[in-house]
């Protein structure tokens, strides 16, 4: 997905890909802002990154993020913002490349993308570094060196996210509490769980649900990355 901003923030052009993920043409993207087209703190996160890029800060490259598209349903995605320069100008817009996870280690990163797999199997359990590393083919430090390279975080924010997939599938598929989401996904408590949430959906698990069930049935997902 990719797309460019002005420096007022509003969006100049956006590719198919991007506007599949809103469920909108390009004629309803551009001229909008983050604000126009996201909520709450996901928006806010958003203009922050964008702020850091036009205003000389370091460029963001390989965010991880869960997204989620017009139907509801998740997907991992790498993001990257850098500005624009013209002339003598170093930022007159902003770049945005956000590339889908499973494509990007399906080939290149499979010892990685198993680790991921086992995590994803068993999210609750307190996964050490040298077991994934087993499971990778791979030595700790190559582990360390690939995860933040390829998504950014080190191995145990990542296993965060997943944990915060597998709390997504069950807020909006089943009827446990939050609590007992908490609970399951290996999350310390439901308040750390809840602040792992807002952080990264923009949202609170209460929100997301009720969001969710409003849905009609007709664009919901059917099925739910696991």
């Amino acid at each position: 997905m990719g797309a460019i901003k002005a420096l007022d923030g509003r969006y100049a052009y956006a590719n198919p890909g991007f506007c599949d993920r809103l469920g909108l043409s390009l004629d309803a993207v551009a001229g909008r802002t983050v604000a126009d087209l996201f909520e709450g703190d996901l928006a806010e996160s958003y203009a922050r990154q964008d702020e850091q890029v036009r205003s000389g800060g370091p460029a963001l490259r390989g965010f991880l993020e869960l997204i989620v598209r017009a139907d509801g349903s998740l997907g991992w995605y790498v993001t990257s913002k850098a500005p624009i320069p013209h002339g003598d100008e170093p930022c007159v817009g902003i770049a945005v490349l956000s590339i889908d996870l499973h494509s990007q280690m399906a080939s290149s990163h499979a010892g990685l993308a198993t680790a991921l797999a086992a995590v994803r199997s068993d999210v609750a359990r307190p996964w050490r570094l040298s077991e994934l590393a087993t499971i990778a083919g791979l030595s700790t430090k190559q582990l360390q060196r690939l995860c933040r390279g390829t998504l950014g975080l080190p191995p145990q924010q990542v296993i965060q996210r997943m944990r915060l997939e597998e709390a997504v599938r069950m807020a909006t598929s089943t009827n446990a509490t939050f609590g007992e989401i908490a609970a399951e996904c290996g999350f310390y408590d439901q308040a750390s769980f809840t602040r792992q949430f807002r952080k990264v959906l923009g949202v609170t698990p209460g929100a997301y649900r009720t969001r969710a069930h409003a849905r009609p049935r007709s664009t919901r997902s059917a099925r739910t990355p696991r």
